[in-house]
């Protein structure tokens, strides 16, 4: 039986993904590309935004119109939040949540000779794989924990995630220590809330690091979203010094205005994020601190913004990920008051937006004569000898190399910037580093 995969959203998702994946093989099926025909497809859904949910809702129409006769599968977020409407959905065979998505190898395997229940939803209790059977990409990510115990008002991931839950340590040493063996030279710790990682098991992520750290051999890590106010002094200290801590942090700031913040429910300031900012550029100064950012929220106003704006300013930070607000259905910010005019946001939006596109360009020139560790990730497709890949802090790069292999790490001069890449050239025939 031949099976597609299709994933939305966050890393957690695409790490569910890479499971169902390793197991569709182990199982007998064959994998294709999502493009191709295949008699059975899953979308792994993320509802984050209303944008999300139609966009799994489309993927279902053309998945239908690469072949009509095969079974398609929702699972995930969407599916455990948005269930009802799923099922009402012509061409959906399965509709999973995320407590019971790894069942769909199952029911596409059974589908063929018995007559199934379209709704395979229960509770919400998310699922963390305990061994690591690989990765689709040439960076490894192993979900650490899953669920969520904040509130925020504009997020609907607790009710589909449900609460924080942790893996315990010794499992994810010896999933760092699995993927290093098969030749991953870096492993992303995520979660749906990494820093609440340990909550449950008496321990913290900075502990789980140590540990990792003191490892006799391994990959370097790289650590997924983090809030302002969960970056200690302790863990900065390790920036730049730890040689397996790749120097990138990416940050959920949302708002620069107190006042937003709080509507928000977020449990930090603003003038938290600006001073861990700056502890981290001074700590390390090629640190690439990418940003959340949430403009429109219900409320905001031109005051609001200017303060954002302010905020920014007094931030040495790299990169923007700027999102237009989006009204979620059942969650709190759906329901408040005073929404901001949808040109109003978008203009908003392209402020933030060029202001990050500048910043972004200077710190890449900044980088220029550099060397840095390249982890050679796959070939550009269009333009032969051409290979893509990542720094250590997060540059994305292109190598002309004839010889490269994804995985592979070298260490490589950057050179050019061009379209906001950075060309890196091998350094010398010693260059390659694992």
């Amino acid at each position: 039986m031949k099976l597609a995969f299709k994933t939305f959203g966050c890393r957690a998702n695409s790490v569910d993904t890479d499971f169902l994946w390793s197991e569709a093989l182990k199982k007998g099926f064959t994998v294709v590309p999502d493009t191709e025909f295949a008699d059975g497809y899953v979308i792994n859904s993320c509802t984050v935004t209303e944008s999300a949910d139609r966009d799994a809702r489309n993927q279902v129409r053309r998945f239908k119109k690469q072949n009509p006769a095969s079974l398609v599968a929702v699972i995930g977020c969407y599916g455990q939040v948005g269930k009802d409407a799923l099922l009402g959905i012509d061409g959906i065979d399965f509709v999973l949540g995320t407590a019971e998505k790894f069942r769909v190898l199952e029911l596409m395997r059974h589908a063929a000779t018995e007559t199934l229940a379209k709704d395979q939803v229960s509770p919400s209790s998310g699922f963390l794989p305990e061994v690591f059977l690989g990765s689709q990409r040439a960076r490894a990510s192993i979900k650490v924990q899953d669920g969520c115990n904040f509130n925020c008002s504009f997020c609907i991931i607790p009710q589909a995630r449900g609460r924080s839950r942790s893996l315990p340590k010794t499992v994810i040493l010896k999933q760092i220590s699995d993927a290093y063996a098969q030749g991953y030279q870096e492993v992303v710790l995520t979660g749906i809330h990494l820093a609440h990682y340990g909550w449950d098991l008496n321990t913290d992520l900075e502990t789980l690091l140590k540990e990792a750290f003191a490892l006799d051999e391994g990959p370097r890590i790289r650590l997924s979203t983090l809030d302002p106010f969960e970056i200690p002094d302790s863990l900065i200290a390790h920036v730049g010094k730890e040689p397996r801590l790749c120097p990138h942090f990416h940050i959920a700031l949302q708002s620069g205005s107190d006042r937003i913040l709080k509507a928000m429910r977020r449990i930090y300031k603003a003038s938290e994020f600006v001073e861990v900012t700056r502890k981290l550029v001074a700590q390390e100064p090629d640190v690439f601190i990418g940003v959340d950012m949430i403009v429109g929220f219900p409320g905001e106003t031109d005051e609001d913004f200017e303060q954002t704006v302010k905020c920014l300013k007094d931030s040495p930070w790299t990169k923007l990920h700027v999102f237009p607000f989006s009204a979620r259905r059942q969650t709190v910010a759906a329901t408040l008051p005073d929404p901001v005019d949808p040109a109003v946001i978008a203009d908003r939006a392209l402020r933030l937006r060029d202001m990050s596109d500048t910043r972004y360009d200077a710190f890449l020139r900044s980088q220029l004569g550099k060397q840095k560790a390249v982890i050679w990730e796959k070939p550009r497709e269009k333009e032969p000898g051409v290979w893509m890949g990542h720094t250590e802090n997060y540059i994305p790069t292109r190598t002309r190399t004839l010889s490269a292999q994804a995985k592979q790490l070298a260490q490589c001069t950057l050179s050019q910037v061009e379209k906001g890449q950075v060309w890196a050239e091998v350094s010398g025939a010693c260059a390659l580093l694992g």
